[in-house]
């Protein structure tokens, strides 16, 4: 796949024009209106992620790759948790369900504010797993 454009809105449009899509196509395949799915191309709109999952799905690339995440910073342990949680392309609830936390408790992870004790730390390693295979 070609990228002229290594924005998020370069990489999706670099993903639909390599599937042969129109944006029309796209968003009968996504359930995303072609306005948005426009916007995010112009990068004059961040996409969520369980939107990012659903043009993942459709698209056949990645979260991580759609959304620029490799490009996130990754030296505190709340670094990790954010760049994992978006890898998979979770909200701060969806990922704080999962974890069976409240999303409090994640955002005090997420900006090292509170350290995970051990339970939820093994519950949150295979998620953290993912940046290792980067």
């Amino acid at each position: 796949m070609d990228i002229e454009d290594d924005s998020p809105g370069g990489r999706l449009r670099a993903a639909r024009i390599a599937k042969q899509m129109y944006l029309i196509d796209l968003a009968a395949a996504t359930g995303l209106c072609t306005r948005t799915i426009g916007l995010a191309e112009a990068n004059k709109l961040k996409v969520s992620p369980p939107s990012l999952r659903r043009l993942s799905n459709v698209l056949g690339v990645s979260v991580a790759f759609l959304g620029c995440f490799e490009k996130l910073p990754e030296s505190t342990l709340g670094e990790r948790i954010i760049k994992a949680r978006l890898y998979y392309g979770y909200t701060k609830r969806q990922f704080a369900a999962l974890l069976g936390i409240s999303e409090r408790t994640l955002y005090e992870w997420e900006h090292d504010r509170k350290i995970p004790p051990p339970t939820p730390l093994n519950d949150l390693s295979k998620y953290l797993d993912i940046l290792m295979e980067k």
